[in-house]
């Protein structure tokens, strides 16, 4: 069974709004409300789903959006094109742009695999570059719902819970690979130098299949590399034959516990309710509720309005939009992020040297390093161990624009297998020097 919303592509209506105030001298993130939660939405402009913009669903909701959240896909032809023109128009309208950035690669399964070759590296490498040049804050939320298995970057979809086709045999292959795809290309982001993007990490608030291998902590990349916790959940009432009536709380207890201990700031990244098997308004209110008294660590609530496989909009009836406009009226749901803490827009270079986090890594076999390059150079790539001596000479000459990658066999000069440690691969491009970790496990 699937429960997909995708999305890609939609116009937004355009009506007066605040500008984002510049009064920092560098990118930075989205700020965490210390106290409050943030009113979010996606609300496309799309008559033919019942729904017309985000200016509409403010104005029934009486409440500005903090966040707006559209859908965007990786394309066919693999060109860069981060989304500026839909970005300016959220920001024009006073509030952060949420990106839910769907790597559909081109087949139904096995995507992870496709971003792990490099073979989206020209692409991600430029998109980074042109969200580093867009300069003011946004959210990026991409993979989400991994682990489910209705998307081509499931961990169900990508090895599931087979052990010997990628990296630690005592763990599931999915949910590495998974692991592996969110953290290259978080790496390739840090490598150009983004500093602007709140990165979120998003699972469903259920599995499927609902087996161990499958359990959305196995898909967690690392503090280091995720900004905000998001959930994923919705009540389908009984709009489906599968479906029942679910409580808010009885959608999002169960996941926000299991991070609960966490110190990153959540987001209900996508939630709605069915119209039909309940109190949809009554279970608006209590959505509200719980999020400003039980579920505290919730900072962004994401609301779905749409008419798709069910009515999801906030007006699908007198009763429920009565209950959304009472919800949001409490001063505890922020309309707007604060200007004071929103950096302004720094004009970066568009194309930049970058030499990539080597991958997969750590490894405990072949490692491949790639460097993108804006011109013709002449460079080097070497291999040191941490006493400083050469292990291993990769590359050496001239070399045209472009990307270009080496694959080092963890073997010496010699060809000899070189013992577990940490190794050093040093890139010179020309009269730039860059350097990465590699750590060996064998």
């Amino acid at each position: 069974m699937s429960n997909r919303r995708h999305w890609t592509g939609h116009r937004i209506g355009i009506a007066a709004g605040l500008v984002l105030s510049a009064v920092l001298s560098a990118p930075a993130q989205v700020p965490v409300p210390p106290t409050g939660c943030y009113h979010a939405a996606f609300a496309p402009n799309d008559p033919a789903h019942g729904v017309y913009g985000r200016a509409e669903f403010v104005r029934l909701s009486g409440k500005s959006l903090a966040i707006e959240m559209f859908y965007t896909g990786w394309p066919t032809n693999k060109v860069p094109d981060f989304p500026s023109a839909t970005c300016d128009t959220i920001v024009k309208y006073g509030s952060i742009p949420h990106i839910t950035w769907e790597p559909w690669t081109g087949s139904s399964s096995d995507a992870l695999s496709a971003i792990l070759s490099g073979s989206w590296d020209a692409y991600l490498i430029g998109y980074a570059q042109q969200t580093k040049q867009w300069g003011k804050p946004l959210f990026i939320r991409v993979g989400h719902e991994m682990n489910g298995n209705w998307y081509p970057w499931c961990g169900a979809l990508n090895g599931g819970a087979t052990l010997t086709g990628f990296g630690d045999p005592a763990k599931a292959d999915g949910p590495e690979r998974f692991i592996a795809a969110f953290r290259h290309i978080r790496h390739i982001f840090d490598s150009v130098g983004v500093t602007n993007v709140s990165w979120i990490w998003a699972p469903n608030n259920f599995s499927t299949p609902a087996d161990a291998w499958n359990a959305p902590e196995a898909y967690y990349p690392g503090d280091d590399v995720v900004d905000w916790i998001g959930f994923d959940g919705y009540n389908w009432g009984t709009s489906q034959t599968w479906s029942g009536w679910a409580s808010f709380y009885n959608t999002f207890q169960d996941i926000y516990n299991r991070f609960a201990s966490s110190t990153k700031p959540f987001m209900i990244a996508e939630f709605a309710s069915a119209e039909v098997g309940g109190d949809k308004g009554q279970w608006i209110r209590e959505a509200f509720l719980y999020t400003k008294g039980l579920f505290t660590k919730i900072k962004a609530l994401t609301w779905f309005n749409i008419n798709k496989e069910t009515d999801w909009r906030i007006n699908s009836g007198t009763a429920t939009l009565t209950g959304y406009a009472q919800a949001v009226s409490d001063s505890y749901f922020l309309g707007a992020v604060p200007t004071t803490a929103v950096a302004s827009a720094v004009q970066a270079p568009a194309v930049e040297t970058v030499f990539l986090p080597p991958s997969p890594n750590p490894t405990n076999g072949a490692v491949t390093c790639t460097i993108s390059i804006p011109a013709a150079v002449t460079g080097s790539l070497r291999i040191y161990n941490l006493l400083g001596q050469e292990v291993r000479l990769l590359a050496q000459g001239a070399w045209e624009r472009g990307i270009h990658r080496w694959t080092w066999d963890t073997r010496d000069a010699a060809n000899g297998a070189v013992p577990s440690g940490v190794y050093l691969a040093v890139c010179l491009a020309g009269r730039q020097r860059f350097v990465q970790k590699i750590l060996i496990t064998k």
